[in-house]
C-alpha cells in the first residue's frame, strides 16, 4: 500500500529517487533526549528499506506539539518554500508533526503547496479514501490524548497547591523548596524581600531600592541584578502574605496556541489557599503596598497626580479596613481630595465610616508633630534616642548573622568553583566566579558597615541633630520631606465615627 503511494508521488514530482527530510521531536512531560535517537533510528531503518535518501534532520528537544511555536519546526516549514531537492517529511508518528487538528491540517496544505507530502513511518497512510478517513481518526485520538492528559495534571497539581505543594517552576525569590516540595524561607534572600517592601513603604523610589538591593550584595532568583520589573513582580506577588495562587493566568489560546502571562481567568476559576506557605510580609504591610501601586494606576489613568502624605498610616476604628486617598467632583465641577475607607468597596460588606478631607488630617498630624517636637523634655529626647538606637542594634545583630550565613554559602560555591576551573579552565565558570567574588566582597562590606555601626555611643549633639532636621523639614513644608517625616514618626492614626486616635512611633513620657 504505502509502496504504491511512494511510486504514484514519483511519477507526480517526475523524479525517479526520492529525498527526504526528517522531523522529530520530544515533549517535556514523560520523555527524554534520547527519544529523539530513538525516533531517527526507526526513520532511518524504514527509509532504507523503501530507498529513500535522508537530507536533513529537524529535532525540538522539550517542546510540545499543542503548539506550532517550534523553531525547528517553523524552520523545516520555512525549508520547505525555498528547496526543491527533497519531497518527503518522515516523522515517526503523527503525534510528533501536531496534536491539534487545525496544525496538522494547514501545515499539510502548506506543505503541498510546496510539492512536499507528510509521511509517517509507524502509520502508514496513501492518499486513498479510506486512509484519509483513518488518518483523521488517529489525529482526532491524539488531541484528545493531549486534552485529556492536561486534565489529569491539572488535577494533580490542584491537589498540590491546597496542600501547599510547588505546582513547578522555581520558587519566587525568598523561598526555596525542601525534599517534600514544600515552600520554605530563604533567610538571606527574604532578607532582601523585607527590604523592598519596607523601603517602598518609606516611599523610595525604584531606583533607590534597586540600587540599596545591589550595593548591598542582593541578588534575583536568577543571580542577576535586580531591575524594575523584578521589583513589580515581588511587591505583588500574594506568597510573601502566605497565600498560594494557582491556575492564574490563561491557558493556551485555542486559536494561536500562545500563552501570555498577563491574561487572567476569572477568581472563581483562581485557587487561593491561606496559610500554607510560610509569610515573609505582614499581611498589613502586604495589603499597603498593594494600595499605593493601585493608586498609582488610577493616578496614571487620569493623567493627574494627587500626594497624600498619610498613604498607608490611616486605618478604620470600625471595620479594620484601610484609608486610600481618593479625589471626586461634583456637579459644578469642584474636586474634593480625601481619604475614604476601602470597605466601602467591599461587596460583602459595605463600611459606612466617615471619610475625612486629606487636607484636614494631614494639617491636624503636622500640628501634632510640630507641637510635640518643640516641647521635648531633656528625658523624652533621650528616651526617645534610647528605643531608636535599641531597635536599629537589635535588627543590626539579625542582619549581622543571616548576611555571615550567606557568606559562608558563597565561600562554600566558590571553593567548587576553584576547584572545577583546576581541571578545565572553562569561561563561563571563571565569569560566575568573578560575580562570586564581587558579591562576597559587597556583603563583607555590608557586615563591616553594620558592625561600626553598631558601636556607635549615644551624644546629645545627635539627638539635637535629629530634632533639628525634623523641625527644618516641618517648618519648609516640602512635600517628598513631609512624607518621609510621617514615614518615620507617624505609626498609626485609627479613624473612629466620633473621633480620630493618633499613634506615634516615638514614645509620649515624661
Amino acid at each position: 500500500m504505502i509502496e504504491n503511494y511512494l511510486d504514484k508521488i514519483k511519477q507526480r514530482l517526475n523524479v525517479v529517487v526520492l529525498h527526504a527530510v526528517v522531523y522529530t521531536r520530544y515533549s517535556s512531560d514523560m520523555q527524554r533526549g534520547e527519544s529523539i535517537d530513538a525516533q531517527i533510528r526507526l526513520i532511518r531503518k524504514w527509509s532504507d528499506e523503501h530507498s529513500i535518501v535522508i537530507d536533513k534532520i529537524y529535532a525540538d528537544e522539550a517542546q510540545s506539539a499543542k503548539s506550532d511555536e517550534r523553531k525547528q519546526f517553523q524552520q523545516m516549514i520555512a525549508d520547505s518554500k525555498k528547496q526543491k531537492d527533497w519531497q518527503l517529511v518522515l516523522v515517526h508518528k503523527l503525534d510528533r508533526f501536531a496534536r491539534n487538528r487545525m496544525d496538522s491540517a494547514a501545515y499539510r496544505v502548506e506543505l503541498r503547496k510546496n510539492k512536499k507530502y507528510l509521511i509517517s513511518t509507524t502509520e502508514q497512510f496513501d492518499d486513498t479514501p479510506e486512509s484519509c478517513m483513518l488518518e483523521g481518526i488517529i489525529e482526532s485520538m491524539a488531541e484528545f490524548y493531549s486534552k485529556n492528559l492536561a486534565r489529569e495534571v491539572m488535577k494533580g497539581l490542584t491537589e498540590n497547591a491546597l496542600k501547599g505543594k510547588t505546582c513547578g517552576g522555581t520558587p519566587p525569590l525568598g523561598y526555596d523548596l525542601d525534599e517534600r516540595k514544600y515552600y520554605k524561607i530563604n533567610e538571606f534572600e527574604a532578607q532582601a524581600v523585607k527590604l523592598i517592601f519596607q523601603l517602598f513603604l518609606e516611599g523610595k523610589t525604584y531606583g533607590e531600592i534597586i540600587s540599596k538591593l545591589n550595593t548591598s550584595g542582593y541578588r534575583t532568583k536568577c543571580n542577576r541584578l535586580f531591575s524594575r520589573n523584578s521589583l513589580y513582580e515581588i511587591l505583588r506577588n500574594e506568597k510573601y502574605k502566605g497565600i498560594l495562587v494557582y491556575n492564574k493566568t490563561q491557558s493556551r489560546d485555542e486559536i494561536t496556541g500562545k500563552r501570555s502571562g498577563h491574561r487572567y481567568k476569572s477568581d472563581e476559576e483562581v485557587i487561593r489557599v491561606d496559610g500554607v506557605i510560610p509569610q515573609i510580609v505582614s499581611p498589613e504591610d502586604w495589603d499597603d503596598v498593594q494600595l499605593i501601586l493601585n493608586s498609582r494606576k488610577k493616578a496614571f489613568r487620569n493623567n493627574a497626580k494627587e500626594t497624600y502624605l498619610l498613604s498607608g498610616k490611616i486605618r478604620c476604628g470600625k471595620c479594620g479596613g484601610s484609608y486610600d486617598g481618593r479625589r471626586s467632583f461634583n456637579s459644578c465641577g469642584t474636586k474634593y481630595i480625601y481619604y475614604a475607607c476601602n470597605g466601602k468597596r467591599n461587596p460583602n460588606y459595605k463600611c459606612n465610616n466617615n471619610s475625612i478631607q486629606r487636607d484636614w488630617i494631614e494639617s491636624y498630624m503636622i500640628n501634632i508633630i510640630d507641637n510635640y517636637i518643640h516641647h521635648l523634655s531633656k528625658a523624652q529626647k533621650q528616651n526617645i534616642y534610647q528605643l531608636c538606637f535599641d531597635s536599629v542594634q537589635s535588627s543590626k545583630k539579625a542582619d549581622i548573622s543571616i548576611l555571615n550565613q550567606r557568606l559562608n554559602s558563597l565561600n562554600k560555591e566558590l571553593s567548587r568553583i576553584v576547584d572545577v576551573i583546576t581541571i578545565t579552565n572553562s569561561p563561563t565558570l571563571i565569569e560566575k566566579l568573578t560575580d562570586l567574588e564581587q558579591q562576597k566582597a559587597e556583603i563583607q562590606l555590608r557586615i563591616k558597615a553594620l558592625s561600626q555601626e553598631k558601636g556607635k555611643i549615644l551624644s546629645k549633639q545627635k539627638i539635637n541633630l535629629l530634632l533639628t532636621k525634623i523641625k527644618k523639614m516641618l517648618k519648609e513644608k516640602s512635600v517628598p520631606q513631609l512624607k518621609e517625616l510621617m514615614d518615620l514618626i507617624v505609626n498609626e492614626i485609627i479613624v473612629n465615627e466620633e473621633d480620630v486616635i493618633v499613634y506615634l512611633n516615638i514614645p509620649i513620657t515624661k
